[in-house]
């Protein structure tokens, strides 16, 4: 008894040493430097040169690089294509993930099997998505074409992926369905955790579905969603892998959103610099828009 008292002292005089705290976080900040402040800087001071390959050294410009890309019409459509895959990407994710929700919250026959089951896009890894993608919709071979056939919606086969003006909504789609069973499992979390005292309560005074959720559901899970909107907004207007792997940003530059634009610009133009410069405004602007998004969230939590 006297050594386990003793233990629970040290560790109780461990909690309240700041000191002590700060070693151990230690390890995490130099981690952070390392994977992420480093990387930063160094993309940062690229973005201020001239450098066209890697591991050369290039002349200092300042802020031509920028210049550039502000007068640059391939860049604004990269822009207005970033934008538009973020916003059907956010807005799709998040309705379908918080429907879904709703529906699993409740009992039926096979809701175990559907909850285990659902998450099963989320951890697939994107080149079998990319190739489940493809197989799906072939022109030839691909059971989509085939339903819509069948049932007269089309009368010849459609390329999803190589018509321009089908080709964004198509990749959005893919990554929707692979993107909301995670958003789904985090509402359904947050909707378990809502007292059923609100729901009986809701019940007497004879609430529709949808004032349930509207009352009920919805302010339960608001903290939540409010961190998976940006959450969202971050990871799909990051998104690399799914789109190159679908499209490689085409057919005809319809789906080049900024981060493929990046990699083109970088390894396929050799112009390491420009692309610095690129990602550098993205991230200001992601950054941005993060804490302005913040500071609104706070703002309405302390306004209620």
């Amino acid at each position: 008894m006297g050594k386990a008292r003793g233990f629970k002292g040290v560790l109780h005089w461990f909690g309240r040493d700041p000191g002590f705290g700060l070693i151990l976080v230690i390890p995490l900040f130099l981690w952070v430097a390392a994977t992420l402040l480093y990387p930063l800087i160094a993309a940062a001071v690229l973005s201020l040169k001239n450098v066209g390959y890697a591991g050369t050294a290039g002349n200092y410009v300042g802020l031509a690089n920028y210049s550039r890309l502000l007068v640059s019409a391939i860049f604004w459509r990269c822009v207005w294509l970033t934008v538009v895959w973020t916003a059907l990407n956010v807005v799709l994710q998040l309705c379908l993930a918080l429907a879904g929700a709703v529906i699993l919250n409740q009992d039926f026959f096979g809701q175990r099997f559907v909850r285990n089951w659902i998450i099963v896009p989320w951890v697939l890894p994107s080149i079998v998505l990319a190739t489940l993608g493809k197989w799906i919709l072939d022109p030839s071979l691909g059971v989509v074409n085939y339903l819509l056939q069948q049932i007269g919606l089309i009368h010849s086969p459609i390329s999803f992926l190589a018509t321009p003006s089908l080709a964004m909504l198509t990749v959005t789609i893919l990554n929707v369905w692979r993107w909301f069973p995670f958003f789904l499992v985090t509402f359904l979390a947050a909707l378990q955790t809502i007292p059923k005292e609100q729901y009986e309560a809701a019940e007497i005074d004879r609430a529709t579905s949808w004032q349930k959720f509207m009352h009920v559901d919805l302010p339960g899970i608001m903290p939540v969603l409010k961190v998976q909107t940006i959450m969202s907004t971050l990871w799909a207007a990051n998104i690399f892998d799914t789109i190159w792997l679908l499209t490689r940003g085409g057919p005809a530059d319809a789906t080049t959103t900024l981060t493929i634009q990046v990699y083109l610009k970088a390894f396929q133009e050799f112009r390491i610099s420009q692309s610095s410069a690129m990602a550098m405004i993205m991230f200001v602007v992601l950054l941005a828009c993060s804490l302005i998004y913040f500071w609104w969230a706070l703002k309405l939590d302390w306004e209620d």
